[in-house]
């Protein structure tokens, strides 16, 4: 992944939250716990982290 610009990086991330919200229509479970929870993976090594959260538009 070094090799990829910002682009294709952010591209990438696109990618994996699509496949996300995909796995997420078939798993209703997993929908209802992270709609009242947040995930939170964080990186020791520099301080960053990713939060997931699941919130329903309302239109």
């Amino acid at each position: 992944m070094d090799d990829m610009n910002l682009k294709d990086k952010l591209d990438y991330i696109e990618i994996v939250s699509k496949m996300i919200l995909n796995f997420v229509k078939d798993y209703p479970d997993v929908v209802d716990f992270l709609s009242k929870n947040t995930m939170i993976a964080r990186d020791k090594e520099n301080g960053f982290c990713v939060v997931i959260s699941f919130k329903k538009d309302e239109e």
